[in-house]
């Protein structure tokens, strides 16, 4: 039986019907001008998403048992964003930003819509930095990859996407810094042919799989080229050096990535083409049942490569209160070469739909082969952005 308390329900309700009549746009919530001097100025905004999403394969076997509550409907990754800007004068801007991601269905108790062990809120992004025209920008804190703001974004265009990418399989992603990472140093500087990035994150620990995975340091370079208005291509590079501990013994390793994408739109066709290729990064899961000190040595003791591609076309509808269609076809292909026996082929259709007042739908259909024998999955999403 589905537990979603009434007075809850009600307002859902409530809240939904609100927010759909708005209008789609970044929140100010504050703007304000001469706080010290003449030149000065502070804002606050924010923005966000409401995502809903289903999933419903074909069959459910031990490759998916676990996700049999996504056909129920979940949160896919809601989330909210907000953003400071202090300017100090037309060159120079302190700054800082925050996401997070929310579990609504969590945190109103609608059971049979999440899982037990989700969290309410997950600090997803937080840093402050200071900007400058002319010398680029400067951040610290927790912050999405140079790897995936540079170059997986390019081929993150539709819903169920990544597969390709090592932050869906990495164990450790918020800690590899393959998704994100805290205690992360990053420089930025967009000029009008290339864009230039560096990162540096400092030392972080987690505990997987009842072992100690340590950064002990990590580096990050990408460069993304502007061929011409419609047209880019990104590529980078990422290297750390870290550590397995079981408390009886110690292993030390290095870890990279390498990475490369192409992203064009004109305003109607959309294209994206990326791959890359991950040594230390993604887990041999067999290793967990090796004796010590070979479960160290062999979990992370893998190669694998991976490809994306995207390719759709935008409808402009402006009309119906619909503001466009867009339908598209995309896949993916992960393979590793070494280390563990596991590869991923991924096709499909999709199309995505945006209506007034930030609502929009998707459906996309996926065919999978893959070693794991995951059936082929039919994905349903529900969204309002602001």
């Amino acid at each position: 039986m589905v537990k979603f308390k009434l007075k809850y329900h009600q307002l859902f309700i409530a809240l939904t019907l609100a927010i759909s009549t708005s209008s789609f746009a970044e929140v100010t919530l504050i703007n304000k001008d001469h706080l010290f001097n003449d030149q000065d100025n502070f804002k606050l905004t924010t923005h966000g998403s409401l995502r809903l999403q289903a999933l419903n394969f074909d069959s459910y076997n031990e490759s998916n048992a676990s996700q049999k509550y996504r056909r129920n409907g979940y949160s896919a990754t809601s989330r909210m964003y907000a953003n400071a800007d202090y300017k100090v004068n037309d060159d120079l801007h302190f700054i800082a930003g925050y996401q997070n991601f929310i579990n609504p269905p969590k945190i109103l108790d609608w059971d049979g819509h999440y899982r037990k062990g989700d969290e309410n809120v997950t600090t997803e992004q937080a840093y402050f930095g200071v900007s400058s025209n002319t010398y680029g920008t400067l951040k610290y804190g927790k912050m999405y990859s140079v790897y995936y703001d540079v170059v997986g974004t390019k081929t993150d265009l539709w819903d169920y996407n990544t597969l390709a990418q090592p932050q869906t399989w990495s164990p450790v992603a918020y800690y590899d810094g393959t998704q994100a990472s805290r205690k992360t140093l990053r420089y930025e500087k967009k000029n009008k042919y290339f864009d230039v990035y560096a990162a540096y994150l400092f030392k972080d620990q987690t505990y997987p799989e009842g072992l100690q995975y340590q950064r002990k340091s990590g580096e990050e370079i990408a460069i993304d080229v502007h061929l011409n208005k419609s047209l880019s291509w990104a590529t980078s590079y990422k290297h750390n050096k870290a550590s397995l501990d079981d408390q009886q013994n110690k292993h030390n390793f290095s870890q990279d990535a390498i990475a490369s994408a192409l992203f064009y739109f004109d305003g109607q066709w959309m294209f994206g083409l990326g791959g890359g290729w991950y040594k230390n990064l993604l887990p041999n899961y067999n290793a967990l049942g090796q004796s010590t000190p070979a479960n160290l040595h062999q979990f992370l003791d893998t190669e694998a490569y991976g490809v994306e591609y995207y390719a759709g076309y935008n409808f402009n509808i402006a009309n119906y209160g619909i503001r466009f269609v867009q339908p598209y076809i995309m896949g993916n292909y992960l393979k590793y070469t070494s280390g563990y026996h596991f590869s991923r082929r991924d096709n499909g259709v999709g199309v995505a739909v945006r209506f007034n007042h930030g609502i929009g739908f998707d459906y996309e259909r996926l065919y999978t082969k893959d070693t794991s024998g995951t059936p082929d999955m039919h994905l349903f999403r529900l969204r309002y952005e602001w």
